[in-house]
């Protein structure tokens, strides 16, 4: 069965020959390079240059060789996040710094550089006017969207992996207006003035339907798998309540994401990190087909409850290893303890491809990584 053939199974809820595997497919199911240099360096691969696709989050381009090392199923096709607006990284004694394609200033410490915070915002001032007067960022033009259109040919053509990818240009629609004009400022504004935060999220969603429609243009033919993330839920529960939800935010995630069903058989395919359990009915209405990371050292996320509950609606990506205790602080037999349990769990009837919950961060042992692939490799058959 080839990879293509894998992943295609398991998105249509059934068995295949084994779970399936992903490693750097898209922005939220990678590694650091914190991470990947050591782990290069463990198995012995050449690391040659090492790239960066998502300056944010410090993610590389992943070498081939690692890729095939792990049989990994999936392969990326998406621009980095910061293509055009040609992210210049700015010296400031003490941290690194950086302007997004939205106006937003970023910064990240020269002594641990792990990966970049938000610290400053274009829109201060939440008024109307200010949105009529902010400086709205373009989605990639045609012709550079259209340099996509090669590879993602090729790739679907002359290798049988399945290909992801996304054509959304910041965060989510509820994410992207707290990195616009900071978190608290715009929980609050979502209370208090909803005339301001729904215009602001409406402009957010045309900007992103536009994008989509350039990307898909290009490649919504060949790719399997369409990402979007939109984090909405902390570690305990809802981030804002539920009818918030409901009321500002669902509405034009449904017009997003039909936007992108018109243009593609893709499926599509959710992040949202945390307690993300009471998100998940509002995500099958709204024509989700899989979530992520399965954060399962989050409340009310049991992998074998989820699975019960939710396994004939949704596919999960993701899960396969707990990435806060487990995979940086456990021992590679804990690791393999850890794993064997997750797909027993979320494997059976299929509806599930393997992934580490969300990206492996700096300073997870090499021996853990490698014992997590090896163990689905193992004990990833029917």
């Amino acid at each position: 069965m080839t990879p293509r053939e894998r992943i295609r199974r398991a998105l249509a809820h059934e068995e295949a020959d084994r779970v399936p595997i992903d490693l750097g497919s898209s922005i939220v199911t990678s590694i650091t390079k914190a991470a990947y240099v050591p782990l290069m360096a463990h198995l012995g691969l050449p690391t040659g240059e090492v790239t960066i696709h998502d300056e944010v989050q410090q993610l590389p381009y992943l070498s081939e060789a690692l890729l095939q090392r792990f049989a990994v199923d999936t392969r990326m096709v998406q621009l980095p996040p910061a293509h055009v607006a040609g992210v210049e990284i700015l010296d400031e004694d003490e941290h690194w710094a950086m302007y997004d394609r939205w106006g937003s200033k970023l910064r990240m410490p020269k002594a641990s550089p792990l990966y970049y915070d938000w610290v400053e915002f274009p829109i201060r001032d939440l008024t109307l006017e200010a949105l009529d007067g902010y400086r709205w960022p373009q989605p990639d033009p045609p012709e550079v969207v259209a340099a996509l259109r090669g590879r993602a040919a090729w790739l679907h053509e002359h290798t049988d992996f399945a290909l992801v990818g996304s054509g959304i240009i910041g965060g989510g629609i509820f994410e992207q207006p707290c990195r616009t004009v900071g978190l608290e400022p715009f929980m609050m504004a979502m209370v208090t003035d909803r005339p301001f935060a729904e215009r602001l999220m409406d402009r957010i969603t045309d900007i992103y339907i536009e994008s989509v429609d350039r990307y898909l243009e290009a490649v919504g033919e060949f790719i399997d798998v369409f990402t979007y993330w939109d984090d909405v839920s902390t570690q305990d529960g809802w981030m804002i309540s539920p009818e918030t939800y409901a009321a500002l935010v669902k509405p034009r995630q449904r017009r997003l994401f039909e936007a992108i069903k018109r243009r593609t058989n893709a499926k599509l395919f959710y992040h949202c990190c945390g307690a993300a359990s009471g998100l998940y009915p509002h995500l099958i209405e709204i024509g989700v087909d899989i979530v992520n990371p399965v954060q399962v050292s989050a409340r009310g996320m049991d992998t074998r409850q989820l699975k019960q509950q939710f396994g004939r609606d949704l596919v999960f990506w993701g899960g396969g290893v707990d990435t806060q205790r487990v995979l940086p602080f456990g021992t590679p037999s804990e690791v393999r303890d850890e794993v064997r349990r997750r797909i027993d769990d979320l494997a059976p009837g299929g509806g599930f491809v393997f992934a580490a919950v969300h990206n492996i961060q700096a300073f997870v042992p090499p021996e853990n990584i490698v014992a997590a692939f090896e163990t689905v490799a193992e004990h990833g058959g029917y």
